[in-house]
């Protein structure tokens, strides 16, 4: 007893069977998380270094290269970035997907603990994961108000973070624009030269008096008791009374020489929401969190924090919300979703014309759809655009094998005359290896795509499995749901009378439309098949169409370019310009791009110690407003032409990749030795760009002019009068900037610096700096103005040293607009290799996108072939034959052609995923080409049919069932195709692809299929 007579005799076996499929379908489904798009981050571990005061050249000798040759050899490591700026080290270490960062941090942790005999002004190393430095945040807020900066910056620190990182899938809260508190000590110079006093010993009495330190523990009898020494100092008025005399001499205060003051910070950056300061706290999720659900707790958070802070004059202002996005692109899939499902429906309709047939078939799509919940759930897939595309993708499969076992069961049973039971048996069975068969080969396509890796294997790997999942369980059902229903519940169609009749009138007026079509197909066939030289005309003719297909194919791009509603603008200076004159500049930005249409939110943050200032223009949705967020940028870029700024860079938050790597960027990295080398390089490369067509915008990263005052010690004369570089270093740096001390003072709780400067005004020009009085620290009798022990030379210098795989590197950026990644790569390299001359020891390497780019057309050169191959072995199996299979493989150049050019008529990008649904379409043009070229066999070898007879009979009789399962597929894919709005992007070019290569294929598998067998 097969598999189709079992299920029409134990119909309560299939019941059951379905039944349980919907109930652990559904179960699994709540479990699921929801989010945007399946998690592609790379694993990223950063080590953040602090040297206070030190020069980029500094940074990157003592501490970044030192720690580069420790961490070169660490397991699963990719390459390593680094960043050497003033008063930091930033090194940030790219592993393998699927590393585990905890051990990884362990291993990083023990080589960094192997670099000995660091200046002693360099703090312990920090190891931390990057998600704000690599990810995207999927919330962004505000905190405005009357309250003070400082109140407001330590509830950001103290309560408002910590609370937000507290909550379930919230992977990191940072923060911008807080400003923090520190006692500053401003000496007069004279009167520390009066008293023979220096900075050090300044710094040196505080220390020694704003001290708490353990004094260890003793026993008193059976209670134990600590020992504490308490000295600290908690007011201004505690620090004006530092006693800074030395034993012997009268006693002298701090407050005799200097003014302590308890205010700001000196501001390194500042931030402006609106116009308004505030500081902005930007949100990241963690790997696997679902989103939608982490973002609702974040809003309830801050609406608890709105209670309790408003009072205080607080206000919480939300400005990015990721969950709206993906709301809009889930809810648009699922639109889409059941659209495919009712153009089924009405494909069924048309066709059946009978509401049993319909519904026995429809079945075959909720069992299908819901059981594929299990699956996702047991591999730990997510609820995204792309897995509900590829549930929408599928609607059409799904039907399919329930269609063809169908027809047959109805043809047993009405025109051979059979039984029900017998017609259901026999018509499964005659069609079953066909069907399995066709099936299987489908799924069998996207086994390749699961061997993908990297980030491109991430995201169809889902699509494939889904795709896979839902057509195999729809074969399960057409093998048991399908006989058991007709078994029980089909009927022989009669002719409607009356009102349906008349209702039914349009159905049968396209019955005979394609009954026409039919005809033709099959008289256009026999006329093929009538002389060889109109098989060689057709044959060429399809040769010449597939080479003219190619010819109009667009250049190849790496992932969809769309984004979400939040737009990035670096605002890059010119080096040298102060904060106070980059804070002007952005104000004028601010106060002409919030006018601009569809803008809703606009977050300044100008910043001291890096060029590329940033303005977030947080704007409306482009289905609300209209107004295309790419347009909003440009119209930004074009606002501030007229303004001092080196450039100004609008980057859109991208749905793929992120801020450093996007799939309208061409990104190369300059490496060698000397800067003054690669810059030559830099500028010969922006050049490239600005002459390329397409390149929009371009950036490099290459910072070499900021203005900076050496100043060079003699060795002899120094030592002549006392003075090591390290005391002079130490004046010019308290006269300048100030010098912060060891010990720092506690607020409630938190820590605030101690700096001691000289006179606030004190330096105002180049020329004061030489007018810097030095104390000797051995005799304080002398007393000399710097330039007796050194020069002061103005000269330029690097705001930040770039690593890449512990060599020097400058990045070049050309975003793209309209037109296609790869064209655009190729076409730069081309230049590059011909115009730019690379010294001995100097090259170029692409990055981002464009390698992902490279490594995509070498997966594919592997993949399509592969599908390929894994179809033919498959057809070698059931025609039990090397020679039989290649007719049915040649209908892939149909497929190709009508993919080709519906992709460029409809002005589809040819990305990654329109390629996916290249590689769908090999599994399912052959499919039609199976079960005609399956018949026909069967008719030539166990009925003694002549071939040619038996191919258009094959042709006729095979031809309703095609163009039904065919038109399903189609229609049901045509929503994706068609539809626009948040995450649409994603998979349009895929559908479409598909609709095209389908489309075409169906129409003429009919004719060039048998052709060809013969």
């Amino acid at each position: 007893m097969n598999i189709a007579e079992s299920s029409v005799r134990l119909p309560i076996t299939v019941i059951v069977r379905v039944l349980l499929v919907l109930v652990f379908g559904y179960v699994c489904l709540t479990f699921l998380t929801i989010e945007l798009k399946p998690d592609t981050e790379q694993p990223v571990l950063v080590v953040s270094t602090r040297f206070s005061g030190a020069a980029p050249e500094e940074v990157e000798g003592e501490v970044t290269t030192r720690f580069e040759e420790n961490i070169s050899g660490v397991t699963n490591m990719l390459y390593t970035q680094s960043f050497s700026r003033h008063g930091e080290s930033l090194i940030m270490i790219f592993y393998k997907t699927g590393t585990n960062l905890d051990i990884a941090a362990s291993e990083l942790q023990r080589n960094l603990d192997r670099v000995r005999d660091l200046p002693k002004e360099v703090e312990n190393p920090q190891i931390f994961k990057a998600s704000d430095r690599v990810s995207l945040p999927v919330y962004q807020f505000a905190l405005t108000g009357s309250v003070d900066l400082v109140t407001m910056s330590t509830w950001a620190d103290k309560e408002i973070a910590p609370r937000i990182r507290r909550i379930p899938g919230v992977g990191d809260c940072q923060f911008d624009g807080n400003r923090n508190r520190e006692m500053l000590i401003t000496f007069d110079p004279e009167r520390l030269k009066a008293r023979r006093l220096t900075v050090s010993d300044i710094k040196r009495f505080i220390d020694r008096t704003n001290l708490n330190q353990s004094g260890s523990y003793f026993n008193e009898g059976t209670r134990e008791w600590t020992v504490r020494t308490v000295g600290e100092l908690l007011t201004g008025e505690a620090f004006r009374k530092v006693r800074i005399s030395k034993p012997g001499e009268p006693i002298l205060h701090l407050s005799d020489v200097a003014a302590v003051q308890d205010k700001y910070e000196r501001p390194e950056s500042y931030c402006r929401i609106n116009g308004g300061q505030g500081i902005i706290f930007n949100v990241y999720s963690q790997v696997g969190a679902n989103i939608i659900s982490t973002i609702d707790q974040v809003n309830e958070e801050i609406r608890l924090m709105q209670q309790e802070y408003g009072p205080f004059g607080a206000n919480f202002q939300k400005l990015y919300d990721q969950s709206n996005y993906i709301r809009d692109a889930v809810r648009i899939v699922r639109a889409s979703l059941l659209e495919a499902i009712f153009l089924v429906l009405l494909v069924l309709f048309v066709f059946l014309k009978h509401w049993r047939s319909i519904f026995i078939v429809a079945t075959s799509i909720p069992v299908s759809i819901v059981g594929t919940f299990i699956g996702m759930y047991l591999l730990g897939y997510s609820i995204n655009v792309l897995s509900l595309a590829g549930l929408a993708l599928s609607i059409g499969m799904i039907v399919d094998d329930a269609i063809v076992v169908l027809e047959n069961i109805y043809r047993h049973r009405y025109e051979e005359g059979k039984d029900i039971v017998s017609a259901c048996v026999d018509g499964t069975r005659e069609v079953g290896t066909a069907v399995f068969m066709s099936t299987l080969t489908t799924a069998a396509v996207f086994v390749p795509v699961l061997m993908l890796k990297g980030e491109v294997g991430t995201l169809f790997g889902p699509v494939a499995f889904i795709i896979s999942c839902a057509i195999l369980l729809s074969l399960f059902d057409a093998f048991t749901v399908v006989p058991m229903l007709a078994s029980r519940w089909m009927a022989e169609e009669k002719e409607p009378s009356g009102l349906m009749k008349k209702l039914m009138a349009p159905l049968h007026m396209l019955d005979r439309v394609g009954q026409k079509v039919s005809e033709k197909l099959v008289g256009s066939l026999r006329y093929f098949l009538g002389t060889p030289g109109r098989k060689a005309a057709l044959i060429i003719g399809v040769l010449l169409a597939l080479l003219g297909s190619y010819r109009i194919l667009p250049g190849m791009g790496y992932l969809p370019t769309g984004g979400t509603n939040l737009v990035r603008i670096k605002v890059e200076t010119y080096e040298g310009t102060s904060l106070d004159e980059k804070s002007r500049l952005m104000t004028i930005l601010e106060d002409r791009w919030k006018n601009i249409e569809g803008v809703r939110h606009v977050v300044s943050i100008p910043n001291r110690n890096m060029p590329r200032n940033q303005i977030f223009l947080v704007c409306d949705r482009e289905e609300d407003s209209g107004v295309n967020i790419n347009k909003i940028a440009q119209q930004a870029h074009a606002s501030a032409t007229d303004l001092p700024l080196k450039a100004v860079d609008p980057v859109r938050f991208p749905l793929f990749g992120n801020m450093y790597s996007r799939s309208n960027v061409v990104d190369v990295r300059i490496r060698g030795k000397s800067y003054d080398v690669i810059e030559g390089i830099v500028q010969q490369i922006m050049e490239i760009g600005k002459n390329t067509r397409g390149v929009v915008f371009r950036y490099t990263d290459l910072y070499l002019r900021k203005p900076q005052v050496e100043v060079r010690v003699d060795d002899q004369r120094a030592i002549h009068y006392g003075f090591d570089v390290k005391d002079v270093a130490d004046a010019v740096e308290a006269a300048v900037g100030g010098q912060r001390t060891t010990t720092q003072y506690d607020v409630e709780g938190r820590y605030f610096y101690i700096r001691v400067m000289g006179q606030e005004n004190g330096i105002m020009n180049v020329s004061d700096i030489g007018r810097i009085i030095l104390t000797s620290p051995q005799d304080p009798k002398i007393q000399i103005p710097l330039t007796s022990v050194a020069s002061v030379v103005t000269t330029f210098g690097p705001l930040q040293i770039n690593h890449y795989n512990s060599r020097r590197n400058a990045r070049v950026q050309l975003t793209i607009q309209d037109r296609p990644l790869g064209e655009v790569f190729e076409e730069v390299v081309a230049k590059i290799n011909s115009s730019v001359a690379f010294p001995v020891g100097y090259t170029y390497v692409p990055f981002g996108a464009v390698n992902e780019l490279r490594k995509l057309k070498d997966a594919i050169k592997f993949v399509f072939p592969l599908s390929v191959v894994v179809v033919y072995l498959l057809l070698v199996m059931q025609f039990q034959s090397f020679i039989r299979p290649l007719s049915i493989l040649l209908s892939l150049p149909l497929s190709i052609i009508g993919a080709n050019f519906v992709v460029r008529l409809a002005g589809i990008p040819f990305d990654s995923f329109t390629i996916l649904g290249y590689i769908m379409m090999v599994g399912l043009v052959v499919k039609n080409a199976i079960i005609l070229i399956t018949y026909a066999v069967q008719l030539i070898d166990e009925h003694g049919v002549e071939r040619d007879q038996a191919l258009v009979l094959a042709s006729t009789r095979r031809m309703r069932p095609i163009f039904m399962t065919a038109i399903a597929m189609i229609l049901g894919m045509l929503p994706l195709a068609l539809r626009s709005g948040a995450g649409a992007e994603i998979y349009n070019g895929l559908a479409m692809a598909v609709v095209g290569g389908l489309s075409v294929a169906t129409l003429f598998t009919l004719i060039f299929i048998p052709v060809m067998y013969t």
